[in-house]
């Protein structure tokens, strides 16, 4: 939503319509989130800003009335104050709005930690997050990425194109690259197929969301991916786009707590079904404790000696076969026949118990495999929080919200990313557990030569590498957890965990790839629920 190209655009439609308005006043109604509210006099426009790492983003949105209660005002020196000028910083993701008394609000549109500065003279004077920290520092300045001439033959196809103009969409190139084959191409076509399609993203823009959530400027001839939406201007798109991301957040983790609770309920209670359905055995021993009992009994007046832990006797019920009965060596004869009676009676109890619960448990496996059923189908927030409000008692019920749906302590975090889980070390010991706990399949990143966590990326037995996207957040998540925490971007390593080797005697932590690296810059990123 915040590539360069989709800012150029982006700043030109905020500039039309706000340009010579006043700045009314700014509230954060939310995490991350900044409305900053301008007025032309005639109508009053809502300029939204999101500082989420995942979802950074800034558009015009339709006034809404402002939540007053419960929130802070930021930028008060600003309020009243005629906006003059709107500028997009040559080939950075930076955005500045001028105002007529000398300050400038500047909008921070990458990296893991986006923001908005308010500054003066030069000098941050106050800024939308952790102001304390950047109070009185330089303003972030444009750093325009280099342009290669000369495209290295030996990269793969995206690093070529990202060599000849690293202002590329990324997310958008595996689809680009698969559709026109650009793997296949000599670097001198990749540099010239390069070139024509920037400048379609100059000359010809599309606006439209697709169908995998991305925003996209190219056409359907230059990508062929199905559209979401389609818009007349970027704003539009750049709002679908980020209210759509914002929507499958929220769903997706209200749903996978509910998901993962119905899930392991599901589990225990086939577990438990199995069990109940082997009641047949507690009855087979109950009639042998009672049998037993009766042996003994006949032989009651037998003495034995101290320390005997079985007797050997006719069986009566078996045409005076012999047979071995285990025996409580500090028992006497009669007090092991009463105590395989107490062992008779409490298998048949057992039995009665299992034969009582079975269909009870049977019906509420059904009930929790409807639920499942039903929100597997959920794909809209406002029909998830509806279900979950008509099925709240039966979710009780089961046991949701209790402290017994927690699920156990894990040695590593765990973070969903779709469909994949990523997890992440917690300490060198944290480290080797998750590798040793990783299929071989999975994909394995970590900070190149630095120090930090080991990251996997759960692949479920496929023998394929995730989405891009799935693997640059991941990647992300390792550059986050690693001494590279404070650089811009990083270098992250990966390849398969059949790959990862521990050298015999090495120090907790400590890996070895054998073979197939690969690496990715990516921006350090903090995952959204720590």
């Amino acid at each position: 939503m915040n590539n360069f190209y989709t800012l150029i655009y982006l700043n030109r439609e905020i500039k039309e319509k706000i340009e010579d308005a006043f700045f009314s006043f700014a509230i954060s109604p939310h995490k991350d989130v900044l409305h900053l509210y301008i007025d032309d006099g005639n109508e009053t426009s809502r300029l939204i800003f999101s500082a989420n790492p995942r979802e950074t983003a800034l558009f015009l949105d339709f006034y809404r009335p402002p939540k007053k209660s419960n929130v802070i005002d930021f930028f008060e020196s600003l309020e009243g104050e005629k906006i003059i000028d709107i500028k997009l910083a040559d080939k950075d993701r930076l955005i500045s709005i001028y105002f007529e008394n000398g300050q400038y609000l500047l909008f921070k549109l990458f990296s893991g930690n986006p923001n908005v500065f308010l500054v003066e003279n030069d000098v941050i004077a106050d800024a939308f997050k952790n102001p304390d920290e950047v109070t009185g520092e330089a303003p972030p300045r444009p750093e325009a990425p280099t342009f290669l001439e000369e495209v290295s033959p030996r990269r793969s196809a995206k690093n070529q194109m990202t060599e000849v103009n690293p202002l590329l969409p990324r997310n958008l190139l595996p689809y680009l690259i698969k559709e026109h084959d650009v793997d296949e191409m000599s670097p001198e076509k990749v540099k010239e197929f390069t070139n024509k399609a920037t400048q379609a993203l100059l000359d010809d823009p599309h606006p439209r969301v697709l169908k995998t959530g991305d925003f996209c400027l190219w056409s359907k001839e230059w990508l062929d991916i199905p559209s979401e939406k389609e818009c007349e201007e970027v704003n539009d798109c750049v709002a679908f786009a980020y209210k759509n991301a914002v929507h499958l957040r929220r769903l997706h983790e209200n749903k996978e707590d509910i998901l993962q609770f119905l899930e392991r309920s599901k589990s225990q209670k086939e577990s438990l079904i199995t069990q109940l359905q082997q009641a047949e055995k507690s009855l087979k021993r109950a009639e042998e404790y009672e049998k037993y009992g009766h042996l003994l009994m006949a032989h009651a007046h037998e003495q034995v000696t101290e320390g005997t832990t079985e007797i050997t006797i006719d069986d009566f019920y078996e045409n005076n076969e012999q047979i071995t009965i285990p025996l409580k060596e500090d028992k006497s004869i009669a007090e092991n026949a009463e105590y395989y009676y107490e062992k008779s009676k409490d298998a048949k109890k057992s039995y009665q118990n299992a034969r009582r619960r079975l269909p009870k448990v049977k019906k509420e496996l059904e009930q929790v495999k409807e639920l499942l059923d039903e929100i597997e189908e959920i794909d809209h927030l406002p029909d998830l929080n509806s279900w979950v409000k008509d099925n709240k008692q039966k979710l009780e019920d089961f046991g949701f919200g209790s402290g017994d749906d927690k699920q156990a302590t894990s040695p590593f975090r765990k973070f969903k990313e779709g469909k994949f889980e990523i997890w992440i070390g917690k300490s060198a010991k944290s480290n080797d557990q998750l590798t040793s706990h990783a299929h071989k399949e999975d994909i394995w990143l970590h900070a190149r030569g630095v120090g930090g966590s080991h990251v996997v990326i759960r692949m479920g037995n496929r023998k394929d590498y995730p989405p891009q996207h799935v693997l640059l957040k991941a990647a992300s998540y390792a550059a986050y957890f690693s001494k590279a925490r404070g650089m811009k971007s990083a270098p992250v390593m990966y390849t398969k965990v059949k790959y990862v080797r521990k050298p015999k005697g090495a120090a907790p932590g400590a890996v070895v790839i054998e073979r197939d690296e690969q690496v990715e810059m990516v921006p350090p990123m903090k995952p959204e629920n720590i």
